[in-house]
């Protein structure tokens, strides 16, 4: 009796970061109604029961995993599901029960003809490293509260500040030099503590150890300013190309600290480097 009134106890004081929900949101008016929500948080995979009240949305099923910090709830949303947001009822056997906040926005109506283009063989791309490009705003290099909190510029392995703003800066040049699209290297959130390779400490300043698949990284300058900049782009008649490797994230993303189930991602027994060979996946024999 005490063990499951202290299991109660906890689901009741159970907090879901808004971070810890992928995706952070969905669209209405999708091709495909179905989509799953990934779940983490302390003992979530308790759960017994979703439910959710929210005209054309419905709760399919839910599935928890080996890891019951985690919990997969599939959402069916009709036709007729309007953006706006909706909450999830989470409940356990016990009777506790919390509650998860999710947006629902409307999809981009735009034809991809007349606004959003993909590159085209006419196109002459500029490829860029924005930590290594220009530094516009020096308030932005270093945060305290990241597990790489500093950046050096005389560190050829550090970070060195530069960001979206310096970017932004420099438009009339890219535009004088002929370039029709902007190619940077992943801006989302990094949020690595420094590798070690070769004896020498590294920053992930590239951009490809991904910790929120969701968040352009505040030492770039975050979500508006991401979005300052492509309008900005745009505005100059040029195209901005969005680097982003899903598969390649970071050993400090929740969901590797912590992750779902023994097999959700390929480990060998050892550190084994990758041969970067392209031919196992795009050659059948």
């Amino acid at each position: 009796m005490k063990k499951l009134s202290l299991l109660a106890l906890l689901f009741c004081c159970l907090k879901v970061n808004s971070q810890d929900v992928y995706p952070t949101h969905w669209f209405t008016g999708m091709k495909d109604p179905s989509v799953q929500l990934m779940i983490h948080a302390d003992g979530i995979g308790n759960t017994s029961r979703v439910t959710v009240n929210y005209p054309g949305v419905t709760v399919k099923k839910i599935s928890a995993v080996t890891n019951r910090n985690y919990l997969f709830v599939d959402l069916v949303l009709s036709a007729s599901a309007k953006p706006g947001t909706l909450r999830l009822l989470l409940g356990s056997g016990s009777g506790a029960s919390t509650t998860i906040d999710w947006k629902l926005v409307a999809k981009n109506k735009e034809d991809g003809i007349t606004r959003i283009k993909g590159v085209r063989q006419e196109d002459f791309i500029y490829l860029l490293m924005p930590d290594r490009f220009s530094n516009g705003d020096p308030s932005n290099d270093a945060y305290t509260d990241m597990r790489d909190s500093g950046a050096d510029r005389q560190n050829p392995f550090a970070r060195h500040g530069g960001d979206l703003k310096g970017i932004e800066n420099h438009l009339n040049y890219l535009k004088q030099l002929g370039i029709t699209t902007i190619w940077p290297t992943p801006v989302v959130e990094n949020d690595m503590t420094r590798t070690e390779e070769g004896g020498t400490s590294r920053s992930t300043y590239h951009g490809y150890a991904f910790t929120d698949h969701y968040n352009v990284d505040k030492r770039f300058g975050g979500n508006a300013a991401y979005k300052q900049l492509v309008d900005a782009t745009h505005a100059k008649g040029m195209k901005f190309m969005q680097d982003a490797v899903y598969n390649h994230v970071g050993n400090d993303h929740w969901f590797i600290r912590d992750l779902p189930m023994a097999d959700w991602v390929n480990v060998w027994p050892k550190y084994t480097n990758t041969s970067h060979k392209y031919q196992p996946l795009a050659d059948p024999h």
